[in-house]
Formats: C-alpha cells, sequence, structure tokens
C-alpha cells in the first residue's frame, strides 16, 4: 500500500488514515487491518468520498482541514466512536475550515454539494473546535443531523432529540449558531 497514493484532487491516503489517538496508543489505522472490509473497499470508498464530496468543498475552502478520515475498529471504539461508524468503512469524514464557523460549512455542504449520504453538524457549542461530518455511500440517505448538548441549539429546529444523551436530533436543514 501505498500512503502517498492520491485520493482525490487535493489529499493523500496518509492524510486520511493519520490519527494522533492512534499514534500515542500505537494502534494499526492501516486500511484493512481488520479483515473486513478490505483494504481495496476502504481506499475505493475514500476515493469516492474525496471526488464526490470533499473535493468540491476545497474548491471553495483550500483550507480545509481533516480532523479524522478512515478508522480501525479499534481506534473507532478508543475514542467513543458509534458502532456502526462509517469512518470505519472509509465513507466518512471529519472536516472543519479555520475561521469559517462550523453552520456556515454546513450549510455550504448542504445546498451545494450533491452526493452526500450523510451530514451531521457536530457540537457547535465548542466554537471552533466544532466540526462537520460528511459522509458518502450509495444508499444516499440525504441524512442530516444535529449533534449537540445543548438545549438551545435543539430548539431552533423543533424536532425529536434522540441518543443515549438526546444529543441527536435529524432533519436540520439550515444551521444557525445561537
Amino acid at each position: 500500500m501505498n500512503i502517498n497514493e492520491p485520493i482525490g484532487k487535493y489529499f493523500k491516503l496518509k492524510h486520511l488514515i493519520w490519527s494522533n489517538t492512534a499514534k500515542n496508543r500505537k494502534i494499526n489505522n492501516i486500511p484493512g487491518i481488520d479483515g473486513n472490509p478490505s483494504q481495496t473497499v476502504i481506499i475505493k470508498n475514500l476515493k469516492n468520498l474525496m471526488e464526490i464530496c470533499i473535493d468540491p468543498i476545497v474548491d471553495e475552502y483550500p483550507d480545509l482541514i481533516v480532523n479524522s478520515g478512515y478508522r480501525c475498529k479499534k481506534l473507532n471504539t478508543d475514542i467513543g466512536g458509534s458502532s456502526t461508524s462509517q469512518h470505519c468503512y472509509g465513507q466518512a469524514i471529519d472536516i472543519k475550515v479555520p475561521n469559517l464557523n462550523s453552520a456556515d460549512l454546513y450549510n455550504f455542504i448542504y445546498y451545494n454539494i450533491s452526493g452526500w449520504d450523510q451530514l451531521i453538524w457536530e457540537y457547535p457549542e465548542k466554537g471552533n473546535r466544532s466540526w462537520i461530518h460528511v459522509s458518502y455511500s450509495s444508499r444516499n440517505r440525504r441524512k442530516t443531523t444535529l449533534a449537540s448538548d445543548v438545549t438551545t441549539y435543539h430548539n431552533l429546529f423543533g424536532g425529536i432529540r434522540r441518543g443515549s444523551k438526546s444529543q441527536y436530533q435529524d432533519g436540520i436543514s439550515n444551521a444557525k449558531i445561537v
């Protein structure tokens, strides 16, 4: 495997598998380490995600930062990720753009990027530590979600909260900073 392999126009595989947590905990985060899905499938998924969703975002926001891309199952468990996380399949990425609030990034993706499967506005109450989760798969569910521990954010959208701490709410079409 060539970690310098280009994945989309702007990133290499090494940018999508790097994790400080994996490094510090000595977790092997190489695609395919779990056996299923295979390395080939994960890399193909990452290429689709980058070409269809992320490259057009970087065209608009060239200083985009990848917080988290592919995660092996051990890494995903260690950081508290969902047991069904699309990160483990190379279908999801967490991103942010310096000096751009997460609501504006979310809205740009929602209104301008057509191929995403899931779009999650993650913890806007964290300010510049907030991020956006974008996934791509052939399901193309167009599922939108807010993840927040702050009731004020949930009240803006008036939907039904879910999750172990009622932190999730679906059907978010226009993110707003409170």
